[in-house]
């Protein structure tokens, strides 16, 4: 019935062929896909183009072989695999109209489609919909709202956990809102268990990567023929190599970053620029010839020990050590489906939009380190992370279970994650946004500057700052220039500031009047997706 009440309201929207934003508010696994399909359905009937945008083409191919079981032949699909002359091809059909329908990547809302009259942004909240490397730093999500009302055709947004403004927007009234609190057929929502590390720890006597509740879950899954997934944000075997003597760790020579050991290679890798190193037997900075200790854990070595503690346990690891090839996703995902492994272990890239109706058990083995990083989106990064994995479990006629691992059980974002309440959330965090003066109730601009020479980018961040005082309102708030989250990158020192007030276009036409030495580069950054890195 939620289904069929969200696709009338689209329906209507496309008939009368007017703009209109529809955010659809859907429990993971609750049918949004079915909702697109019909959409777009609808608006190929009207002989009308779609463009449906997914947060990482390689993680959808389970949904783009729905797409071109529905629609065959009249799919483009653009993303950052393609070649030059797949792209050529693909952007050809668009133009075309031989193909109505694009599925893509952020890039693909610039998509040539003759006659427009749908975009769909799939997992709307998503941060890869942001483009951060180079200027322009355009949000995908925030173009196709503009797209649509440009060229009047209905907007939809779609997520399990919409990001604040999204949801801020449809609550004063400015999107149309439909929940889907339901998951259709048999399918059931996971049960929820957060198991507290620290006494887990004390139990073992030593760190440990699983709890005993986890294992013993593993472990019935195996035996029942099901699956499991394990998620943990962070690739490679140890996260740093540390001196005992000076307790410095091993660092990248070009970027500001503790090198991370990766056992199969036997490297020590830097994740920002790609430099790598042996380990080296003595300190580099002290020279202490003890042996170094490693520390941190990540995808390896939770394989590893998996191994050590269930011995004939079959496992997968997706993460960007084992899908650099191309075409690695879609087969690592086609034998995991297929029920070749027992457990599959991955960063983020397994925490949305897979359905694997085997699967009854996600385990999310460390959700404490993203809430220690200064920026105000913290917790709504790791809310939606936890019920994105989460989402993964009991997708078919079994029951699903969910361990969450965590060193801080009363966090309330863990809590609240953990009984999938959205709402009750939604209105703590808003309630912290609007005290604080953060989006969506104010504009928030971010300046950074990057060089080869540390003393010179400070100066000129500082001297942008004082000027950019002068020049705006006294209702705009300027932050002190500081070192970004990761202060070094590939030899280039960068630093920034976060400007805060009413509107954007003061501070872009001020900025404007200023001019900039062609030796640093300066990049404007427009509601920011990290205010710290």
């Amino acid at each position: 019935i939620e289904q069929s009440t969200a696709f009338e309201k689209i329906r209507s929207s496309l008939q009368e062929g007017k703009y209109e934003t529809h955010l659809i508010h859907g429990i993971t696994g609750s049918g949004k896909t079915e909702i697109y399909l019909q959409a777009i359905e609808e608006a190929l009937q009207q002989s009308k183009g779609a463009i449906m945008l997914v947060p990482e083409i390689s993680l959808t191919a389970q949904t783009i072989e729905r797409f071109r079981s529905r629609f065959e032949g009249k799919i483009a699909i653009l993303h950052h695999r393609l070649s030059p002359g797949e792209r050529f091809d693909e952007w050809h059909k668009i133009r075309r109209n031989e193909a109505q329908i694009v599925i893509g990547a952020r890039s693909a809302i610039f998509s040539p489609v003759p006659n427009l009259g749908l975009i769909i942004v799939d997992e709307e909240h998503e941060s890869s919909y942001k483009q951060t490397e180079e200027a322009p730093c355009y949000h995908a999500r925030d173009i196709a709202v503009m797209r649509g009302m440009k060229q009047q055709c209905t907007v939809i947004l779609g997520s399990a956990t919409p990001s604040l403004e999204s949801y801020y927007n449809a609550s004063i009234g400015k999107y149309s809102l439909s929940s889907l609190n339901h998951r259709p057929d048999a399918a059931s929502i996971p049960k929820f268990t957060i198991v507290e590390m620290r006494s887990e720890f004390a139990k073992a006597k030593c760190f440990t990567n699983f709890s005993s509740a986890l294992l013993d879950g593993i472990k019935r899954r195996q035996e029942a023929g099901e699956q499991t997934i394990l998620f943990l944000n962070r690739r490679g075997y140890h996260t740093s190599l540390l001196c005992p003597d000076c307790g410095k760790s091993v660092r990248c020579k070009d970027c500001d970053l503790a090198l991370t050991f990766h056992q199969n290679e036997n490297l020590l890798a830097c994740h920002l620029c790609g430099y790598t190193l042996p380990p080296p037997k003595s300190c580099p900075h002290c020279q202490a010839s003890h042996p170094m200790k490693y520390k941190g854990v990540g995808t390896e070595q939770v394989e590893k020990s998996l191994h050590a503690v269930l011995p004939g346990i079959r496992t997968l690891r997706i993460d960007a050590d084992t899908t650099r090839h191309k075409g690695s996703h879609q087969k690592l995902l086609r034998q995991f489906g297929s029920g070749k492994a027992d457990v599959l272990i991955g960063t983020q890239m397994i925490a949305k939009g897979l359905h694997f109706p085997e699967v009854t058990l996600v385990g999310v083995l460390n959700s404490d380190s993203a809430l220690n990083i200064p920026d105000f989106r913290a917790s709504e990064t790791v809310f939606q992370l936890i019920t994105q994995v989460a989402g993964r479990a009991g997708r078919g006629s079994l029951p699903g279970e969910v361990i969450v691992q965590t060193c801080l059980p009363e966090n309330s974002t863990i809590q609240l994650a953990a009984s999938q309440n959205y709402l009750q959330f939604y209105a703590e965090e808003i309630e912290t946004r609007k005290l604080f003066g953060y989006p969506p109730f104010a504009s928030l601009v971010k300046i950074a500057f990057s060089g080869p020479d540390e003393k010179q980018i400070r100066e000129i961040a500082e001297k942008t700052r004082n000027q950019l005082m002068q020049l705006l309102p006294p209702q705009f708030e300027l932050h002190p220039a500081i070192p970004s989250g990761y202060a070094k990158v590939k030899g280039k020192y960068r630093y920034h500031i976060l400007i805060r007030g009413p509107a954007v276009y003061p501070i872009t036409a001020a900025f404007e009047k200023m001019t900039f030495s062609k030796a640093i580069k300066v990049m404007v950054d427009v509601n920011p997706i990290s205010t710290f890195f």
